[in-house]
Parts: C-alpha cells; sequence; structure tokens
C-alpha cells in the first residue's frame, strides 16, 4: 500500500494504517535524529515529538513525497533542539560497541577480521565520526541525511527546502571539507 493510501486510511479512522506508516519509516527517522544528536535519551524525545507532529499535521499534509515531508520536519526538531542555547555543546560521539537495536558498529565487522585490522577499523570509524563532529551543522546534516539515511538528494532537497543545485554545491563542498580535516 502506498503511503498516500495509508494517510488516506488513517485519517478515515484505520489506526493499523499509521502502525503502518510508523513501522516503515521509524528506524530511518531514528537513526536520522540519533546521527545529529548522538545521545539516545534525546533522540528518543525528539522522534516522540517528530511522531506527534506528523499526527497532527497529517490531516493538512498535502500530496508530495511523505518521507521527505517527514524528514524535514525531523530535520526541524533536531535543528530546533541543536539552536537551544542549553545544548550548544552537544558532541558527536558513537561508541564502536554501543548497541541500537540490538546492533552496534562492531557487528558491521566481518567475523574473519584479525584484530588488527579489527583495531584499524575501529581507529578508522573513530577518526570519521570526530572529524564529523567537526563539519558544519548544514554540511554534517546533508552528509547523514544522504548516506546514513539513505535519501536521494531531491528527497533531501524537498526536506530540508534546499534548492538541489544548492544542495549538490553543499555536499560536495561538504565532502571536500570532511576530505580535508580527514588529512589532518
Amino acid at each position: 500500500m502506498e503511503d498516500r493510501e495509508l494517510i488516506e486510511s488513517y485519517l478515515e479512522g484505520d489506526e493499523k494504517a499509521f502502525e503502518k506508516l510508523y513501522e516503515k519509516y521509524r528506524m530511518a527517522v531514528f537513526n536520522f535524529i540519533y546521527s545529529m544528536v548522538r545521545n539516545e535519551e534525546i533522540a528518543n524525545d525528539i522522534f516522540q515529538d517528530v511522531f506527534i507532529k506528523v499526527i497532527n499535521g497529517l490531516s493538512d499534509y498535502k500530496d508530495g513525497n511523505f518521507k521527505a515531508w517527514i524528514f524535514q520536519i525531523s530535520r526541524n526538531a533536531v535543528m530546533d533542539y541543536l539552536k537551544s542555547a542549553k545544548n550548544k555543546n552537544y558532541a558527536l560521539n558513537i561508541p564502536l560497541d554501543e548497541e541500537i537495536d540490538g546492533f552496534s558498529l562492531k557487528d558491521i565487522l566481518p567475523s574473519d577480521e584479525t584484530p588488527e585490522k579489527k583495531f584499524i577499523s575501529e581507529y578508522e570509524s573513530k577518526r570519521l565520526y570526530e572529524a564529523l563532529d567537526k563539519l558544519s551543522d548544514d554540511y554534517r546534516e546533508i552528509i547523514f541525511l544522504k548516506h546514513f539515511s539513505g535519501l536521494t538528494f531531491q528527497e533531501i532537497s524537498d526536506a530540508i527546502k534546499v534548492p538541489i543545485g544548492t544542495l549538490l554545491s553543499r555536499f560536495k563542498r561538504a565532502v571536500e571539507k570532511l576530505a580535508e580535516i580527514l588529512k589532518e
């Protein structure tokens, strides 16, 4: 069933339709939020706010890309959090053994890796996340939306309300800046 059909069914009183939408997008939305705030408790709070906003906004939702719309809501909620004065000192810190839904970054490593390769891989992951933390919020957001949330450039453009050409230019600069930081 398409997103539009699920929305219409939900608005007609079918609670199961919203459950299907929720299940379809919950992991991607949570992962995006978590990737930006790096704190599970805060990510859960923002996540809940996002889905409350989605529920409240469905009756006003206009035809379009639902995935981009829900990520726009997510992005706005994250940006509101990041802009608040009390939260200016957040840090991007992903422990390799931290579990999210039963998985950690260590689970990504092939089981046949030697301890040396595993150490190097862990070191490189740490360096990557430290480098990502040094990027501006705008650059980090675009990289996370593209590579960690799996959105297309058009979906990102729709979600953050930036023309596609501007987005592509920012993405290119973000990748260049990330490469520059990693060379340090």
